[in-house]
């Protein structure tokens, strides 16, 4: 079994996505339950846990998310006070502006990044970014959202799929988790598209 910290709570159509990341192994993982594509929103696990897991990987990994893997066994350690501090010891965020995120392999249209098969598959769904600019809360069709520029012309916008209570601004220098939702084709395009989203952030 692995030492896992989880890392994201975030929500899906019908219920949440568990982010997790393997101590013992140092990488990201995706926490699926046995039988379902997400966990309730009820779920035990919580962002700042951590547990011990028994998984293996899924027999359906659909590149850029190779993290999924199905848990088979968990039992429950204890909680971490400084979850940032723990992955800055342990991770290699990516550093600067959105367009360094993911491989340099995101795409731009009005503000939201996304890959594509026709600009290339990203090596992975999840990772830690530290932007060299805050980003701050905003909405639009009561979505949240965090904008990273101060002009119109420069904005870049992570929708927010967290749990957890949203703040207004989020600082320059703060270790954040990134991800790729799931493959989509938006209507009218003919390409489907990973989006990029914000699931949270270790002040």
């Amino acid at each position: 079994m692995a030492k896992v910290l989880i890392v994201a709570k975030t929500h899906m159509a019908t219920g949440a996505c568990i982010g997790g990341f393997d101590c013992d192994a140092s990488k990201s993982i995706r926490l699926i339950p046995p039988g379902r594509l997400h966990h309730t929103a009820d779920t035990p696990f919580d962002v700042g846990q951590t547990w011990e897991i028994e998984y293996t990987p899924s027999p359906e990994i659909t590149p850029p998310h190779v993290e999924d893997v199905i848990v088979t066994k968990e039992q429950y350690l204890s909680r971490v006070a400084d979850v940032g501090s723990m992955l800055r010891e342990r991770v290699k965020p990516w550093q600067g502006a959105p367009t360094q995120l993911f491989d340099g392999l995101l795409s731009f249209r009005n503000g939201r990044g996304y890959i594509s098969r026709s600009r290339g598959i990203s090596s992975s769904s999840v990772g830690f970014w530290i932007a060299d600019k805050p980003l701050k809360r905003v909405h639009d069709r009561n979505k949240v959202y965090y904008s990273y520029g101060q002009s119109a012309q420069e904005a870049y916008l992570l929708p927010y799929v967290g749990y957890a209570e949203t703040v207004a601004y989020i600082p320059a220098g703060a270790l954040m988790r990134v991800s790729l939702a799931r493959w989509w084709t938006p209507e009218g395009m003919h390409e489907p598209r990973c989006y990029l989203q914000l699931s949270g952030w270790y002040l």
